[in-house]
């Protein structure tokens, strides 16, 4: 017994000897050959380092200069690394630091810590000017304080309490952002995202909330001063965008966008201040599909291709299957237009809908027009109001130009049948001044109501320089004949209005005045030509043609309404005063009465021209 107890005092005291020694060698010049021949044997790979510093006032600290180790294909370098061990326990240390520090992380060269013991537990892991390289993105001057770092079974280790990074640069797909600032703590499945900034192109950006494998949730996204500056920003912002996990969806709750501006060949933007909530983009779902989206915005301006909105105000939501406008109002094209409503596929439903002073043409529209999705199958307009506007259509071959244009409407509800039909509400409109190839118009007037698929014309007022025409009517679209009836009344009418709007094949100059009274159905062609009845009595008032003076009236006359249209001649007074017409189921008869008589048959149901004689 006293044997085995002096082999035991021996032995602590080599160990104390032998500790003595070495910690006396660590605080000469032979400290790095000391602590590398100590280091080999326990520590897989190769470490070696340029220099170890320790001194016995802190005994649980160490300082490596220039530490280089590899294991297997991994090699790290860094510029010093600093330990400071824990008096509990080998396995754990209290923290440590790690500056200059490059790490590959592409598919190539996989990083993993797997060389550690699954029982290795630091307090506190700091990185200081850390290079990360990965496949497609960078970035330089990392720093970084993990918290309660435990290598366990994972290749990395696991951070169990907070963890916050900062990089002076990141290069993410062509994107150049500075001073990436990233507070986390680890969540079920994920992290928890405290706060997340960065800057870009001089634009403040930040994000708080939850990521997970496949869902990234952002309780907040805040995006200030954002300029994109011409098209190739646009393209490197849109390929970065693409790198997005397409097996990953995002949602925001809240995104505020202050002061955003963008320049692209199609599409500008200046001083654009949005926010949105409940922002949804999920794997093969259409960007626009965001069934809980509540949105307001305002610019300076919006342009689109040729068009530009300025001063644009915006609020709207997603209820549904339905979009909501609560309201949308712009200045454009010198003028005001303002929408609010509900539209859905199948359905809209305009609570109002205001344009005022706007200068209008079809080359203007057109664009908008095509990019609208397609036509509901019913449409709503509770409230139209259009305000001293102007169309224009210069066409060379029919020129139209209106001024002046008001348009009130109420509880309006149009269907497509064919074409757009008025089937409900009421309509009026009105114009100061128009001219209509080559025929100027004083304070058109017009007003429609409709009632379950009654249409009702209740005025059409046409003023001309010397006279007035005006029409009413009705017509029952709800009805499978829709009958149809039209009343006519005109004084001063210049006969040239037949060839020039309608391009019916008279070719008279003068006027004339009119009554007539028409009756019939609209189904189709054929129910049109059978069911028409009425009667039109038409006086000429120096009423001219070109006619040919060697052939007898009627066959010129019959001539006129026979395609190709008759060589014209010499103009001469038109020889006929007065034209009725009678109409009984389709078979018109009438006459034409002046210095001579003719008579005119015309079953229309039969035949598409009349016999005159």
């Amino acid at each position: 017994m006293r044997i085995l107890a002096k082999l035991f005092a021996s032995f602590f005291i080599l160990i104390i000897i032998s500790l003595s020694v070495i910690f006396v060698l660590l605080h000469t010049r032979y400290s790095t050959q000391v602590f590398t021949a100590l280091i080999t044997p326990i520590l897989p790979g190769t470490l070696t380092a340029e220099q170890v510093d320790y001194h016995w006032q802190r005994p649980l600290h160490l300082t490596l200069t220039q530490p280089n180790y590899q294991y297997g294909h991994q090699h790290w370098q860094a510029n010093t690394a600093r330990v400071q061990f824990s008096v509990e326990r080998w396995s754990h240390l209290q923290w440590v630091r790690i500056d200059g520090l490059s790490l590959d992380l592409t598919d190539r060269a996989i990083t993993s810590l797997d060389m550690l013991p699954a029982t290795l537990t630091i307090g506190r892991v700091l990185f200081n000017d850390l290079s990360l390289q990965g496949q497609g993105w960078q970035a330089q001057q990392v720093s970084a304080q993990l918290d309660d770092w435990h290598k366990g079974q994972a290749p990395l280790g696991s951070v169990r309490g907070r963890a916050q990074w900062e990089a002076k640069q990141v290069d993410w797909h062509g994107l150049q952002a500075s001073r990436l600032l990233v507070d986390a703590t680890p969540a079920l499945n994920g992290w928890q995202f405290r706060g997340v900034s960065f800057e870009w192109q001089g634009a403040a950006i930040s994000a708080q909330g939850h990521w997970q494998p496949g869902a990234l949730a952002l309780t907040q996204l805040t995006l200030s001063d954002v300029i994109i500056d011409g098209e190739d920003t646009y393209q490197r912002v849109s390929n970065a965008l693409l790198q997005w996990p397409h097996t990953t969806t995002l949602t925001i709750d809240r995104t505020d966008i202050r002061q955003l501006s963008a320049e692209t060949e199609q599409f500008s933007v200046n001083g654009l201040t949005l926010s949105a909530e409940h922002i949804t983009i999920a794997p093969k779902t259409p960007w626009w599909q965001q069934p809980k989206l509540r949105a307001s915005f305002n610019a300076d301006y919006i342009r689109w291709h040729t068009q530009t909105w300025d001063q644009p105000l915006g609020d709207i939501e997603r209820r549904g299957e339905s979009w909501v406008i609560n309201q949308l109002t712009s200045q454009w094209q010198e003028g005001f237009v303002g929408l609010s409503g509900h539209f859905s596929k199948r359905h809209w439903q305009i609570d109002k809908l205001q344009a005022n002073n706007l200068t209008l043409s079809h080359a203007m529209l057109s664009p908008l027009m095509e990019a609208l999705p397609e036509w509901p199958e019913t449409l709503f307009i509770d409230d139209v109001s259009l305000k001293h506007n102007q169309w224009l259509a210069l066409s060379p071959q029919f020129p139209i130009k209106i001024s002046g244009i008001d348009v009130n409407g109420r509880a309006l509800q149009l269907s497509p049948f064919k074409q757009w039909r008025l089937t409900d509400g009421s309509l009026t409109a009105s114009a100061s001044h128009a001219s209509i190839n080559q025929h100027w118009l004083a304070e058109p007037y017009l007003r429609l109501d409709a009632v379950q698929g009654k249409l009702t014309l209740q005025q059409l007022l046409l003023g001309f320089p010397d006279g007035q025409l005006a029409v009413s009517g009705t017509w029952d679209l709800s009805a499978p004949s829709q009958p149809w009836s039209l009343l006519v009344d005109g004084l001063q009418i210049p006969l040239s209005v037949y060839q020039d709007w309608f391009d019916w094949p008279l070719p008279l100059t003068g006027f004339h005045d009119i009554e007539a009274k028409w009756s019939g159905l609209a189904a189709d062609r054929e129910s049109f030509n059978v069911g028409l009845n009425g009667e039109m009595d038409i006086t000429f008032l120096d009423a001219k043609t070109h006619a040919d003076s060697d052939t007898n009236w009627a066959t010129q006359i019959s001539a006129w309404l026979q395609p190709p249209s008759p060589k014209k001649d010499k103009q001469q007074t038109f020889p006929f005063e007065t034209l009725s017409i009678d109409a009984d189921r389709g078979q018109l008869t009438g006459a034409l009465q002046g210095e001579t008589r003719l008579s005119i048959q015309w079953p229309i149901y039969r035949t598409d021209a009349p016999r005159i004689r």
